[in-house]
């Protein structure tokens, strides 16, 4: 009856006009008020669109804010949503490792100190650093190389020149993902374009660019390792399991809620 009594004001003010009685023109405007009553039923669900529980326009929301589309079930989507929604800020790694769990990833933030070598209270010291070089190859994609004796890499001089240095260690360091471009098939010594005859057949030549992410090598420096970040599973070491077409949304949502002056040590397994 809303939508009536709105009519029944706007109508003019004479006896022709009134619809109080029962008559053709009240069942007239008692059939228009249908439509309104429509209307109002439509924007009081646009209400309902402020929760992610129960929003119609989870597409465009997740537009919003970032949400690539993956194979998640649809109550999977919303509460990806309502924790991204949520997300306030915060730097301990407890509200990190909240918000990750929460976007669907289970995994654990680890701290950089090997646990049990924190100084006492009261006591000035510092903590043993974890040593990013036995759990994290040294960049973002190439796999490092165990080294043994009689290997190039235990060489004198080489950076790797380290018994038992780097056992093929599947986490990775995930610091930015900024793409840099690169001049593709450059002509070297012993290449077929490099040939007699050949008109490329020029040393350092090119015939294109790529673009490909640039690569962050981790430290040797025991300086800098309390200036990482860890991320893997719930006991520190284990590999957490990552859905491989959630990868870059997961390493987005590292990037975007970890503090920006420590580099992440991602232990991950994509499955």
């Amino acid at each position: 009856m809303t939508f009536l009594n709105i009519f029944k004001h706007l109508l003019p003010n004479a006896r022709a006009w009134r619809i109080t009685t029962d008559k053709r023109l009240r069942e007239f405007f008692t059939g228009l008020s249908g439509t309104g009553a429509d209307v109002k039923i439509f924007i009081d669900r646009v209400w309902s669109d402020l929760s992610p529980q129960l929003t119609r326009e989870l597409s465009k929301w997740e537009n919003q804010f970032g949400l690539p589309g993956t194979n998640l079930s649809d109550q999977e989507r919303r509460d990806r949503l309502e924790a991204t929604w949520k997300a306030l800020g915060g730097q301990d790694p407890r509200y990190i490792q909240d918000t990750l769990q929460s976007n669907g990833f289970e995994v654990y933030v680890h701290e950089w100190w090997e646990p049990g070598t924190e100084a006492a209270v009261g006591v000035k010291g510092c903590a043993t650093p974890r040593n990013p070089l036995t759990w994290l190859r040294r960049g973002f994609f190439s796999s490092s190389l165990l080294v043994e004796c009689g290997e190039p890499f235990a060489e004198c001089g080489e950076p790797f020149a380290e018994c038992g240095n780097s056992l093929n260690p599947q986490g990775y360091p995930l610091v930015n993902k900024v793409l840099q471009t690169t001049p593709d098939l450059i002509c070297l010594a012993g290449e077929v374009v490099m040939e007699c005859g050949e008109p490329d057949a020029e040393c350092g030549n090119y015939f294109g660019f790529v673009d490909s992410i640039r690569e962050y090598i981790v430290p040797g420096n025991p300086d800098k390792w309390p200036y990482f970040l860890y991320i893997g599973g719930e006991t520190f070491g284990d590999l957490a399991q990552v859905e491989p077409n959630r990868r870059d949304e997961f390493e987005a949502l590292c990037l975007k809620i970890c503090p920006l002056q420590q580099w992440l040590g991602i232990l991950v397994e994509y499955t």
